[in-house]
C-alpha cells in the first residue's frame, strides 16, 4: 500500500504523486456504492500491481472540497485581479473572500498588471483589503514585480488561482512554475498531447508546493451561509454593527444604523458595503425560497 496525492484525473484515470513517482490508477469499485469520487487534491492510499498500475483504495479526510471545478484540500486561494484591462471586479473579489473563509483556506489578493497604472490605484485597493484581513500582493509579469513575494507566500501549500479571463493568471503561473515544462512531462505520460486547461491539475513547483490549474474557478457560487451570519465575513465592518440603535439591525434599510453611518463617513469602503448588501439580499431570497 502506498500513499500519495491525486494531481490529475481524466477519463476515469487518476494520477497519484507518490514518493516513487506518478502512478496511474483506477478507483476502487466500492466508491460507486458509497457515492464517493476521488478528486484532484485528495490524499489517498493505493495498491500497486506487478505492472506498476494502481487502484485507489482509500480517500483520506478532506480539509475542504469544491464541486465546480472538483478539487480538494486547498490551503490558499489566490484571487487575481488586474488594475486595468479588465478593471477590477470588487463583487467577485468579495465573493471569493467569503468562499475562501468558508472553506478554511487562506485568501491572497494578487493585484496584477501594475505596470499599466499609477501606484496610487494599487495602494488604494491594497488598503481596502488589508483592512478586510486579506493578504495583498501587487504584481507585474512584465517587470517581475511581486513574483518572488507571491512565490514565497505560496511555499509548501496547495494553491488554487481564481480570476476572470484576461487578468493574467496564465502569465503568473508561467512565471511561478515554468508551466509549459511542468505540464509537458505529465501530458507525455498521459499521451494526450499538449497542455489544456479543460481539466483540473496540480502543478508541482518546489518542495511540497502545488499550484492548481483550475479552469472555471471564477464561476464558484456563494456558499449557503445564514444571512444573519454574513457580517462575520466582513471583519472591518463588524465592529460598527455594535453602534446600531436596534440589536436586530440588518444594515440594509434600517434607521440609526452604525454601519451605514460609517459608510457615509468614509470609515467603510462603499464597494465593500455594496457587496455586503448584494450578498445579504441574495442569501435572504434563497432562504425565503426554501421556506
Amino acid at each position: 500500500m502506498k500513499s500519495g496525492t491525486i494531481i490529475k484525473g481524466i477519463g476515469g484515470f487518476y494520477y497519484v504523486k507518490t514518493d516513487s513517482g506518478i502512478i496511474e490508477c483506477r478507483a476502487c469499485g466500492k466508491f460507486r456504492n458509497e457515492s464517493k469520487v476521488p478528486t484532484v487534491g485528495d490524499f489517498v492510499d493505493i495498491d500497486v500491481d506487478e505492472n506498476g498500475y494502481g487502484t485507489v483504495k482509500n480517500i483520506k479526510m478532506r480539509k475542504n472540497f469544491f464541486i465546480r471545478p472538483p478539487i480538494a484540500n486547498i490551503d490558499a486561494l489566490v484571487l487575481v485581479a488586474a488594475l486595468k484591462n479588465p478593471n477590477p471586479d470588487f463583487l467577485f473579489i468579495d465573493k471569493m473572500l467569503i468562499i475562501a473563509k468558508n472553506n478554511n483556506a487562506e485568501a491572497i489578493l494578487c493585484i496584477n498588471k501594475s505596470d499599466l497604472c499609477s501606484s496610487d490605484k494599487a495602494e488604494k485597493i491594497c488598503k481596502i483589503y488589508k483592512n478586510a484581513g486579506c493578504k495583498t500582493i501587487v504584481t507585474s509579469t512584465l517587470s517581475d514585480v511581486g513574483i518572488s513575494e507571491l512565490k514565497s507566500v505560496l511555499n509548501k501549500k496547495v494553491t488554487a488561482f481564481a480570476g476572470f479571463s484576461g487578468v493574467g493568471k496564465s502569465s503568473i503561473l508561467k512565471k511561478l512554475t515554468g508551466l509549459d515544462l511542468q505540464t509537458g512531462g505529465i501530458s507525455k505520460k498521459l499521451n494526450r498531447g499538449k497542455h489544456t486547461t479543460r481539466c483540473v491539475e496540480l502543478l508541482e513547483y518546489g518542495e511540497n508546493s502545488y499550484l492548481a490549474d483550475t479552469p472555471g474557478f471564477s464561476m464558484l457560487t456563494l456558499p449557503e451561509i445564514p444571512s444573519e451570519k454574513l457580517l462575520e465575513y466582513y471583519p472591518e465592518i463588524l465592529p460598527f454593527a455594535g453602534e446600531c440603535k436596534f440589536s436586530d439591525c440588518k444594515h440594509i434599510n434600517e434607521r440609526f444604523c452604525g454601519v451605514k453611518s460609517a459608510v457615509e463617513n468614509g470609515d467603510i469602503p462603499l464597494t465593500r458595503y455594496e457587496s455586503y448588501r448584494t450578498f445579504y439580499e441574495y442569501l435572504k431570497q434563497k432562504e425565503n425560497e426554501y421556506n
